[in-house]
């Protein structure tokens, strides 16, 4: 799925971290803001520009963490420490 954000705004946070305040249309007149740290977008992203979000599946770290999973379950049901 691909979405468009606005940045909104760019700013910098007391511990010095830089963040951009992004704007999420969710349906017709209902939008989302959405901060983010400055260095995940684009190089040279300033305020009043406009991006495309894409979200994917992850499915090695889905298939990682449920081996995690599995496993904690299995040494637990064994009665081994964790």
């Amino acid at each position: 799925m691909i979405v468009r954000a606005f940045v909104d705004r760019i700013e910098t946070l007391e511990e010095g971290e830089r963040v951009a305040v992004l704007v999420v249309r969710w349906q017709p007149g209902d939008y989302f803001t959405w901060v983010v740290p400055l260095e995940w977008l684009p190089p040279n992203t300033k305020e009043s520009h406009w991006l495309l979000v894409t979200f994917e599946p992850d499915t090695e770290t889905q298939q990682r963490i449920h081996q995690q999973i599995e496993q904690t379950l299995k040494e637990l049901q064994s009665g081994d420490e964790v």
